[in-house]
């Protein structure tokens, strides 16, 4: 009996240990992160929309992301294999033309963007290391926006009615940002990053066909504002990421 229970705590001790993490050994990671910052979007996505002249009660003021993926990572540089997920505010906003609401426009955007990030390291211990990312990839944004008229509106523009504009457009990602990774557990690290990115969406279209305030369109022709500028969505701008690592 004393044999069988001390070879059964010899098996079970190395399995009693601690695991001792060192930053520089471990290869495989899964990651997930969030972003937010600043939005250039504002109203943009409703803009010149029709003739009449109108302002609107709110805008898109931040930008958020959420990125997933794996991690290959060496001691002097890291690669990341990451899909993320744009989603600014949705925004509900209402245009007045001075004196009445015209209608309401609820603006929903949508994007997904799958990418490769190199990860070179700057300097570090066993257990953090701060690092220069650079990011690119291939953005593709979809776009909602619902009109729902007031009396007032339906008066404005005769033979309007409420409808929804769907459209969607690709456009190059590229990104730059500075890093930090620090030990947590014993598999799990976090991970802050402050960074600018580059995208602009300048080729949105129709995905399909819909009466608007400027008249009918059809799936696949260009959205155009009713100056006939191309209606862009412009997310270029800085960012902090907070996440975490997961090393296998």
């Amino acid at each position: 009996m004393k044999s069988s229970l001390f070879l059964l705590l010899i098996f079970l001790s190395p399995l009693a240990q601690a695991r001792v993490f060192n930053i520089n050994k471990e290869n495989f990671a899964a990651y997930f992160l969030g972003t937010t910052g600043a939005s250039n979007i504002g109203t943009s996505a409703v803009d010149d929309e029709s003739s009449q002249t109108v302002t609107f009660d709110d805008e898109t003021n931040y930008n958020f992301t959420g990125e997933f993926g794996l991690v290959y990572s060496r001691p002097w540089l890291s690669l990341r294999f990451g899909f993320e997920i744009l989603r600014p505010w949705v925004l509900e906003t209402k245009a007045n033309n001075g004196t009445d609401d015209l209608y309401t426009a609820k603006v929903d955007l949508l994007g997904y963007i799958p990418k490769v990030t190199a990860e070179i390291n700057l300097q570090g211990t066993n257990t953090y290391r701060s690092f220069l990312s650079v990011s690119a990839g291939t953005a593709n944004l979809t776009m909602k926006n619902d009109y729902t008229l007031t009396a007032a509106g339906s008066a404005a523009y005769a033979g309007v009615t409420d409808h929804s504009v769907e459209a969607k457009g690709t456009a190059p990602l590229l990104a730059a940002s500075l890093g930090y990774e620090g030990f947590m557990t014993d598999t799990t690290t976090i991970l802050v990053e402050f960074g600018y990115r580059q995208l602009n969406f300048d080729n949105m279209k129709y995905s399909k066909d819909v009466a608007t305030f400027s008249g009918a369109k059809t799936s696949g022709s260009e959205v155009l504002k009713v100056d006939g500028e191309k209606r862009e969505f412009d997310f270029t701008g800085g960012f902090i990421s907070i996440g975490f690592r997961f090393y296998m």
